[in-house]
C-alpha cells in the first residue's frame, strides 16, 4: 500500500522514470500513462476486475484517498490487484 501511496511501485511510470521500461504507457490499454491512478480507476482493461472493487467499497468510495487509507479501502484494493494479476511478476500472488 505504501508503494502505492507513493507511486514508487511496478507501474510503468515509475518503471520508466528509473530506467527500467522504455515507456510510461500501460501495456494493458496502450491509451495512457500507467500510473497509481490510471492502474487503479482507469484502465480499460481492468473494467471487470474494477466493477467489483466498487461493488466492495461503494461507488462513492471508490477513489485514491478511501483506497489506500481506510481499512476496508485497503483491502478492496488488495484484493483487486490479486484479481488482475498485474502484480503477480513482482510481489507474487497478493
Amino acid at each position: 500500500i505504501f508503494q502505492l501511496r507513493t507511486g514508487h511501485i511496478a507501474l510503468n511510470k515509475h518503471l520508466h522514470r528509473i530506467r527500467k521500461t522504455p515507456s510510461a504507457k500501460c501495456e494493458k490499454c496502450n491509451a495512457h500513462e500507467e500510473t497509481v491512478h490510471h492502474f487503479l480507476l482507469v484502465c480499460q482493461s481492468f473494467i471487470r476486475q474494477r466493477n467489483k472493487l466498487r461493488e466492495e467499497v461503494g461507488p462513492r468510495n471508490c477513489n485514491l484517498r478511501y483506497l489506500l487509507n481506510e481499512d476496508k479501502g485497503m483491502r478492496a484494493t488488495l484484493k483487486y490487484i490479486a484479481r488482475t494479476k498485474r502484480m503477480e511478476q513482482s510481489f507474487g500472488d497478493v
